[in-house]
């Protein structure tokens, strides 16, 4: 059930977008600016990304054919940072962008462009106010041209590159907030017109797969225990197998057994914000640095398994062994698991419930089995870490060529004829000569 309550940046992390930005970061404070739509829905702000509209100091003349177009082209891989925040080294963002003059030449004053993170909480203090809504802040800018050039007719570009730091959060989207990244470009030119890009990114967090989970539950005041075992990653849409041993199965003077009926599972997206409240609104929360903090839990994916398992109660204390597989579908649209300063986290619980119903064995050669009326049900819970696919694993400081050391500029030269005495002459390092 979605939960509300009161949160002070006085003792957790604040809910600032600040917080975001890179820790040498010299910007000033975040801007924040008109989305679309600030009800707890989401209507996005359009996505088109060139906007063919002309804008002059003297006003909006209206639909006009621009003087120029602006293209950008990303050379670099998709920026997916590997590791958790602390240990990520960050993901290399390059490309060029590219202003294609129309006429003869064009004066241009002032040509930049920005890389921007935009927040949106989709319950904000205030519903209808767009400073509580969203905050978009400026994680760096290129001044591609920062005075008046003449450009003349034809294509222009203009490289860029930009180390973005491994603690940022990865772009995520869930029931209660939205963290996207864009880069932003405009042109402007000495008559006033204005060309604007804009050009969405994604951001993704990947966690290298390790070893196996182990985790051992046990169930008082019977016997029973349960050993589980279960990879340390999961990826929306694929599978999660699963290996359960239930142990303790018989009595100590082996007349009652327990019997395993069904066995149900479900995976819980747990999503947390802390809305933070404006200048103008903060009133209502007591005062500046507070904000609410939302929560909201859903189900991403369950099932049942009702057959397939292995019963041994031959052995010592007996056991039931079961394996299955657990899945996140592709169409539940489950987010990454994401823990940001800025007030956002996102994580997923596996929870485990099986029924199991005692029977009484007793030693008569028919050794036929009575329910004895008694039931139980042993639930577990494991915390799963979701999150994007590694692919082939390598970061951007691992793609380095190697550097050879001690290697001379040229190649080897080849040595002279020697003679030795009693032999013919032998060519030391030189290569065979072939006769016509």
């Amino acid at each position: 059930m979605p939960g509300i309550g009161f949160f002070s940046h006085g003792t957790s992390p604040s809910t600032s977008m600040t917080s975001i930005l890179p820790i040498d970061s010299k910007h000033p404070a975040p801007k924040r600016r008109w989305s679309s739509s600030r009800s707890s829905s989401e209507n996005d702000r359009p996505k088109s990304t060139i906007r063919s509209m002309s804008k002059s100091r003297g006003g909006i003349k209206g639909f006009v054919e621009n003087p120029a177009d602006i293209a950008m082209t990303i050379e670099s891989p998709p920026l997916v940072f590997y590791g958790s925040p602390r240990e990520s080294t960050g993901a290399l963002l390059s490309g060029v962008m590219t202003l294609k003059v129309k006429e003869t030449e064009q004066t241009f004053e002032a040509f930049t462009m920005r890389l921007l993170a935009d927040v949106l909480t989709r319950k904000p203090v205030s519903a209808h106010c767009s400073d509580c809504t969203t905050s978009v802040s400026e994680l760096h800018k290129w001044p591609l041209i920062s005075e008046p050039v003449v450009l003349q007719k034809g294509t222009h570009t203009y490289p860029f590159s930009y180390l973005l730091p491994g603690h940022l959060p990865a772009t995520n989207s869930n029931a209660l907030s939205r963290i996207t990244y864009c880069l932003y470009a405009t042109a402007t030119t000495i008559k006033g017109d204005e060309i604007k890009f804009e050009k969405p990114i994604t951001l993704q967090r990947a966690i290298l797969p390790g070893l196996d989970k182990h985790s051992i539950r046990i169930f008082p005041p019977t016997n029973l225990s349960a050993n589980v075992t279960l990879p340390p990653v999961v990826h929306p849409g694929g599978d999660l197998p699963l290996h359960i041993r239930l142990g303790g199965v018989l009595s100590k003077a082996r007349t009652n057994r327990w019997r395993l009926k069904k066995l149900s599972w479900r995976i819980d997206e747990t999503s947390r914000v802390v809305s933070p409240a404006c200048k103008q609104h903060s009133s209502k929360l007591g005062g500046d640095g507070k904000g609410l903090l939302h929560d909201d839990v859903r189900t991403v994916g369950s099932g049942e398994v009702k057959n397939g398992w292995k019963s041994d109660f031959t052995s010592e204390d007996g056991s039931i062994e079961v394996e299955f597989n657990a899945s996140i579908p592709a169409h539940a649209d489950a987010a990454c698991d994401v823990d940001s300063p800025c007030g956002i986290s996102v994580s997923h619980n596996l929870v485990l419930e099986m029924i199991v119903a005692e029977e009484h064995c007793p030693a008569s050669p028919s050794r036929t089995a009575t329910p004895t009326g008694t039931a139980r049900v042993l639930r577990m819970q494991f915390h799963l870490l979701v999150t994007e696919r590694s692919g082939l694993g390598i970061s951007w400081d691992e793609e380095i060529p190697p550097v050879y050391e001690n290697i001379p500029a040229s190649p080897p030269s080849y040595g002279t004829v020697l003679e030795v005495e009693g032999e013919v002459g032998v060519a030391s390092f030189s290569p065979p000569v072939y006769q016509p």
